[in-house]
């Protein structure tokens, strides 16, 4: 598995003002190229016995395989969820200068 990889993970949190926090500590911590905030999604799960719905907000993040790791440390100690939503998407193809920058950010 090569470290230059690309991933996109996805990150759900309460609310857009908790997203941007996250969002803002992953680019700036060099931990993600990018992250885009969709501020309202309609979520359901199962949490301790029985269905939930929440409004949340949906983070994906663009980074290199090489900062998942630290990425994810990042969040799971920022995050308020006792459980944080973190999946990671890899990424096999697409336009190719982005990716390059993905993995070296200007």
């Amino acid at each position: 598995m090569s470290t230059d990889e690309i991933y996109m993970a996805f990150i759900t949190a309460p609310d857009v003002k908790s997203a941007k926090k996250i969002a803002k500590g992953l680019v700036s911590n060099k931990l993600a190229a990018c992250v885009n905030i969709i501020p309202s999604i309609n979520s359901f799960f199962m949490w301790k016995g029985g269905v939930q719905e929440e409004k949340e907000t949906l983070l994906i993040a663009k980074t290199a395989r090489a900062k998942l790791q630290k990425a994810k440390k990042w969040i799971l100690k920022h995050h308020p969820y006792d459980l944080p939503e973190i999946l990671y998407i890899k990424i096999d193809k697409g336009h190719e200068e982005y990716m390059r920058w993905v993995k070296e950010p200007i």
